[in-house]
Order: structure tokens, then C-alpha cells, then sequence
């Protein structure tokens, strides 16, 4: 059942049920509640802060604004190309790269309305942004050929705009800044190979600490919030990687899948990595420290692309934002809002084929990185229809058999874990062959 409401230009898609199908034999975790239709036609990143979600359109020059619960704030139009966004240490200002005008925009988060816009010179194109050093820092185009870094001091009347000196880059860099390391920079080749850098900002002037080599064509990258580390989507990869920001020693790498588009974490250090081509699951969540993903999702019931730089994080970790792409051509905004449970995986196994009259038992195992309640148990049903409970054992096995009536010779056998206070339901499906 669906049950849907529309509001200030959104359509809410409340699901009341909120699982993932696999194939014959697999797993299955829980999808976010429903999704929100967000009325804009294009999407280049999205970001949340403690009261709001913001998705930058370039295709509409606009920034939309919602609540946490997907309601639309407002859209604030006439931001020519908006791209990338960055925001103050307290929130009440938005920073929004406009390469069409050259510009960056500077929006007051309490009126949603733009107050300041910073030239940064005739052909400069920004796009990525951070704060770092406090001066606001721009990925731009230094040369036909050279990507640069450019900087904004913001303390005076007059905004001051310094650009890159000696550009190092094939594209518009990738930026990331953290608060705990506010004098740190982290900065990597967007479409080419020329690498990812560190520098040290504290003097207003970029000071390169560290370089690496190993990574380039980055889509997305966050830092950490003790300032340790960087996490970079390489969309060539079928993995994540996290490096050290001392030296840019790769320090782990986040087995996610093809292809890495989107990274975020949260104030606790919980990390969020989304890939493009999930197949099963768009997202998966690690706790920090952790390479073992305890939570994925899934992140719609039909055909469906997670946007690059597509994921956020309330800063509290409390819920997480993502943005995807269905084949209707919609955005849609997705809140994954039970963020703290874990997954419920389910694997099944059953002969494919079996004598008709005899019984089939099929086999299944209940797992998850969080352990379960005792004396659990899942429900099968038989092509819709109810069969006994059965359950589980204390290492997370179960098993039973049935004899379907002769006449129906592929039975779908569906079993469901409901859930509980510490994990997200699961379902997988098996069918049997019964031959005479």
C-alpha cells in the first residue's frame, strides 16, 4: 500500500513496506521510507546542515531548500549555473559557485535570500568550495587547459579575491576542508590524473604538505571530522579509498562497489559511501574506524542512478539525504531516517528442482555486524500465501519444508525478518522446479 501527499510543489511516496528484492537466492536490506519528488530539473550537489537540505541545480539556476522532512523552504532562483555550495561554521550563510556568472554567491540561510555576490574574475568558471584558513577557497578554470585554486578573504567590506599563482591541475580541483583541521586543504584532480594534494592555508597562501599520485578523475571526497583523513569516489574504482592527510598514505580502502560517485561523513566520523552502478545497493554506511559495512541500502524499487556528490548527513548523524535519478527523469530526495539499525541479511538456499509430491526444505541463514535478539524467528510465505513461522537458531540458521499442492510447480518461497530495535527488516526469495 502507498499512500501519497503533495505539499508545496513535492509529492511524499509514504511505502508500507520498505524492502529490497533480490534474485532467487540472496539478501535483501531495507530501503528508506518512500521518496520526494523535488521540483527541479537538474542537480549537481546536496548538502544539509542542522535545519535544512540544499540541492544545487545549474540547469535551473537555482538552490532549492527543504526541512529535514522534505518539505520545500524555497528555491532560490537567478544563481546562474549553481554548483558546488559550502557553508559557514554556524550556518547562517551559504556559499554557492556560480561558474556561469563568474561569481559566488552568498545566501543568508534564515531568508533564503542572496545577499553578497563575489566576482572572482571574467572566465574563472568556480565550481568546488570550501573553508579553510578562514578564507573561502574555489576550484576554477586558470586556463583553457589548467584548472587553479582560488581564494576569497571574507573579513573586510570589500571581499578580496587571490587566484592561483601556478595551476597544477587538468580540471577544476575537487576541494575538502574540515573543522578539525581548519587550516588544512585537501584538493584533487576532478576529470584528469594529476593526483590529490594537502596544503597548509594558515598563511592565506597554499603550501603544499603532502602529495600523492594514486588517485585522479575524484567525483567526490569529505574529510574526517578529527582532520585526520580524507575519503575520496573515484569513478573509476570499484571501492573507496581513505588516506592519511599527513603524508596521503592510503589507509583503507571501503569494498562499496562500481562506481564511486558520492562520499559524506558525519560529526561522529560515521562514513556514507554511494556508488553508481549498485546493482543491489546504492549506499553503504561504516562506522567510524571500520572497513565492514553495517548498514547498505537500497535506495529505490525500480531502475534508479544515486547523483554524483548525491549523499549528505544531518550533522548530528541522525538521518541521511540522498538524491537519485530514476528513469522517469524526476530527482527525488530520499531520508533514510533509522540510520542506527543495522542491515538484516538474508541468504536462502534450495535444490532448483524437486519430485513433485515430495517435500523441498529450503535453508536459509540470518545475519548482520549486530547481533540479534534471541529466540527470533522469520515468515515464509508460498506465493502470497502464509506459512508457519519458523525460527531461528542462535547462530542465525533456520530451515523448513513444504509440498505444494501438485499443481503448482514453481513455488516462490519469500522469508522476511520484521525488524527489530536494532536492525532494519530483510527479505529474500527462493522458487523451486517440481518435476514429475
Amino acid at each position: 500500500m502507498r499512500i501519497r501527499r503533495r505539499a508545496a510543489g513535492v509529492t511524499l511516496v509514504l511505502a508500507a513496506t520498505s524492502f529490497n528484492l533480490l534474485g532467487t537466492t540472496g539478501a535483501a536490506v531495507a530501503q528508506p521510507q518512500g521518496g520526494i519528488v523535488l521540483p527541479v530539473r537538474s542537480h549537481w550537489q546536496t548538502l544539509a546542515d542542522s535545519h535544512h537540505v540544499y540541492f544545487s541545480a545549474p540547469g535551473d539556476d537555482a538552490v532549492l531548500a527543504t526541512d529535514h522532512d522534505g518539505q520545500v523552504v524555497k528555491k532560490v532562483e537567478g544563481l546562474d549555473g549553481a554548483r558546488g555550495m559550502t557553508e559557514s561554521a554556524d550556518e547562517s550563510t551559504l556559499y554557492v559557485a556560480l561558474p556561469d556568472a563568474d561569481a559566488i554567491s552568498v545566501i543568508d540561510t534564515v531568508t533564503m535570500t542572496e545577499t553578497r555576490r563575489i566576482s572572482t574574475g571574467a572566465g574563472t568558471e568556480p565550481e568546488s568550495l570550501a573553508l579553510a584558513g578562514g578564507r573561502l577557497y574555489f576550484g576554477y578554470q586558470a586556463t583553457v587547459f589548467d584548472g587553479g585554486i582560488g581564494s576569497v578573504a571574507l573579513t573586510g567590506a570589500t571581499p578580496t579575491v587571490s587566484l592561483d599563482d601556478n595551476p597544477v591541475w587538468y580540471s577544476k580541483p575537487r576541494l575538502a576542508s574540515s573543522p578539525g583541521a581548519p587550516d588544512r586543504l585537501v584538493a584533487a584532480d576532478s576529470e584528469g590524473s594529476l593526483g590529490m594534494r594537502v596544503y597548509d592555508v594558515s598563511s592565506g597562501t597554499l603550501q603544499e604538505t603532502a602529495y600523492s599520485d594514486a588517485v585522479g578523475g575524484v567525483k567526490d571526497m569529505a574529510m574526517t571530522p578529527d582532520g585526520s583523513s580524507v575519503i575520496t569516489a573515484n569513478g573509476s574504482n570499484y571501492y573507496h579509498q581513505r588516506w592519511r592527510l599527513s603524508d596521503l598514505t592510503e589507509e583503507a580502502q571501503y569494498d562499496t562497489g562500481p562506481y564511486p560517485n558520492s562520499v559524506a561523513v558525519d560529526s561522529h566520523g560515521t562514513v556514507a559511501a554511494g556508488i553508481v552502478a549498485g546493482g543491489q545497493w546504492d549506499v553503504y554506511i561504516y562506522r567510524p574506524g571500520e572497513t565492514a559495512a553495517y548498514r547498505t541500502v537500497a535506495l529505490s524499487p525500480g531502475y534508479a542512478d544515486l547523483l554524483d556528490r548525491g549523499v549528505a548527513w544531518a550533522p548530528d548523524g541522525s538521518r541521511l539525504f540522498t538524491t537519485r535519478f530514476p528513469y522517469s527523469g524526476e530527482f527525488v530526495l530520499d531520508i533514510v531516517d533509522d540510520i542506527a539499525k543495522a542491515s538484516s541479511t538474508i541468504t536462502l538456499s534450495a535444490p532448483p528442482t524437486n519430485p513433485v509430491g515430495t517435500p523441498v526444505t529450503v535453508t536459509g541463514k540470518l545475519t548482520s555486524l549486530v547481533s540479534f535478539p534471541k529466540c527470533g524467528a522469520v515468515t515464509v510465505m508460498r506465493d502470497g500465501v502464509a506459512m508457519p513461522d519458523v525460527k531461528v537458531a542462535r547462530d542465525g540458521t533456520f530451515s523448513f519444508s513444504d509440498t505444494p499442492p501438485e499443481w503448482n510447480t514453481y513455488p516462490r518461497y519469500r522469508v522476511t525478518y520484521a525488524g527489530d530495535a536494532r536492525h532494519v527488516p530483510g527479505t529474500a526469495d527462493v522458487m523451486v522446479e517440481f518435476v514429475g
